[in-house]
């Protein structure tokens, strides 16, 4: 698939069904991550955490509901979560640039696979408030979770092309 095409593709989906994603199509999204540009060239300060342990991600969504204040599943029955973490940067904000530059790389590789997903920022809000979440999952000493995102098929499979069109505020000098 071409880039402008997967990028029409991507869209936020907050209902999947129960199929695993297979690993070639994790590692594809995983290798998607780390071609993205990253300040520096820094990508050992970054740290990625594929999660599809039911029970992990039955207490991150518990803990999400109980944060938020919010009933249902957060989560959107994903079966696979992936968690971008960062060493604090040298400079501030490169760590959310960075992470958020691998996120939007594995974004669009999903949609490139036909795979659905939505950024929810709860799961790293649970995840670095507690502690024993972050040691189950192995982040490292000194990484911070920083973004999150669900993963799965779409339950309506209905996946439609959006028309690209210019939405943001441009000034051009």
């Amino acid at each position: 698939m071409e880039l402008m095409k997967a990028i029409a593709l991507r869209k936020s989906v907050r209902a999947y069904n129960d199929e695993q994603i297979a690993e070639e199509k994790i590692d594809t999204i995983l290798s998607a991550g780390s071609a993205a540009p990253v300040g520096m060239g820094r990508f050992d300060n970054l740290h990625i955490t594929v999660i599809q342990n039911k029970d992990i991600i039955n207490k991150i969504s518990a803990g999400i509901k109980a944060m938020m204040k919010r009933e249902g599943d957060p989560l959107y029955n994903a079966q696979t979560l992936i968690l971008v973490s960062s060493k604090e940067a040298e400079a501030p904000g490169i760590d959310y640039t960075n992470a958020s530059c691998v996120m939007e790389n594995m974004l669009l590789a999903g949609a490139d696979l036909g795979i659905g997903s939505v950024i929810v920022w709860g799961i790293a809000m649970v995840v670095e408030a507690d502690q024993s979440l972050k040691d189950a999952l192995s982040i490292p000493e000194g990484y911070h979770a920083l973004i999150g995102a669900s993963f799965g098929y779409a339950a309506n499979a209905d996946q439609k092309e959006k028309e690209l069109v210019q939405k943001i505020q441009t000034s051009r000098v």
